[in-house]
């Protein structure tokens, strides 16, 4: 056999075979984001200047009853400068969502990356893709959880450490669960159990590094050093809208009906089935009777950079997302 080579596009370099696992299974590759100047510390404060309330979400986590849960706040009227130096200093995940609305100059870096992908795998073809800039505090962590279309993850600045863990264990991913992601019950954090990193996979991020994985496979992050940035983008493949159709067309027969679904196939006439009929009940709006509630509990504080502060539960306020 001949030696494996790896392959080069334009702006992507993919270790040998990694370019057809792209949307499918594990998969990494480098990439050239950096090389636009779109992620200087001064860009990304213009960024945040003009980023309307309705697409970005800032998050930090607290300890609640030993264990710890996301909370959501707002900039307070902070200055892009500002919300980047408190994300520096503090605890604090920032995602500026919708950057094909917002910062379409940000958007075509992701574009160009995925035609190069499709135009050197005609098997590999993807829809639905957006987009979201996510900036983060050293040291920050991500709680394990899944994501429920396929994710790529562009980064750009800073190291992280990733935790992929098997996305068919059903042990660290019950059926039951995954619907609840799926129907959008809760935020996307799972039960977790730290005897499970014994058989995850865990992948170092540097700068320029990317990723992309099986879909729903549930992780976790830990920054390890510096100012995190990168891009996140969801897509879907085929397969895995209709994987997204069985889940939820289970989740809510299980919920609406009582039923007890068993199969969650997504090949043949039954998965094709449960595909129309997620359709038709996102249709009808049947999926938004136990859909979550984002709440807004704290504010960046304007004295202390990296500071928040915190809002007494009768004064949390639904957050408005586009």
């Amino acid at each position: 056999m001949g030696e494996l080579k790896s392959t080069a596009t334009e702006h992507l370099t993919f270790d040998a075979g990694q370019d057809k696992a792209f949307g499918r299974d594990l998969s990494k590759c480098r990439h050239d984001f950096a090389d636009s100047g779109l992620f200087t510390d001064e860009k990304l404060a213009a960024l945040i200047d003009q980023y309307p309330r309705e697409y970005y979400m800032i998050t930090t986590t607290t300890e609640s009853g030993g264990a710890l849960e996301w909370h959501n706040g707002d900039f307070n009227g902070a200055s892009g400068a500002f919300v980047l130096k408190a994300v520096r200093e503090g605890r604090l995940w920032l995602c500026l969502r919708r950057l094909d609305l917002v910062a379409p100059e940000y958007e075509a870096l992701v574009n160009e990356a995925f035609d190069e992908i499709e135009a050197g795998n005609p098997k590999f073809s993807s829809s639905r893709r957006t987009s979201s800039l996510l900036i983060s505090s050293p040291g920050a962590r991500v709680l394990y959880h899944a994501d429920i279309p396929m994710v790529a993850l562009w980064h750009v600045r800073g190291r992280k450490r990733f935790w992929l863990y098997d996305a068919d264990n059903k042990k660290h991913l019950p059926d039951e669960v995954l619907e609840g992601v799926v129907l959008r019950e809760s935020e996307e954090e799972i039960g977790y159990d730290p005897a499970w990193d014994a058989d995850a996979k865990i992948i170092d991020l540097n700068p320029g590094d990317a990723v992309s994985w099986t879909q729903n496979a549930p992780h976790r992050v830990d920054n390890l050093d510096g100012l995190n940035v990168s891009i996140t983008t969801d897509y879907f493949t085929p397969a895995a809208q209709r994987k997204y159709g069985v889940y939820f067309t289970n989740g809510l027969f299980r919920r609406l009906l009582g039923a007890q679904p068993k199969s969650t196939a997504t090949e043949g006439l039954g998965a094709l089935a449960k595909c129309g009929a997620a359709f038709a009940m996102k249709k009808l709006g049947l999926n938004r009777i136990k859909e979550r509630d984002m709440l807004q509990s704290f504010l960046l504080d304007p004295k202390r950079p990296g500071g928040t502060v915190q809002l007494d539960r009768q004064d949390w306020r639904p957050i408005l997302q586009a």
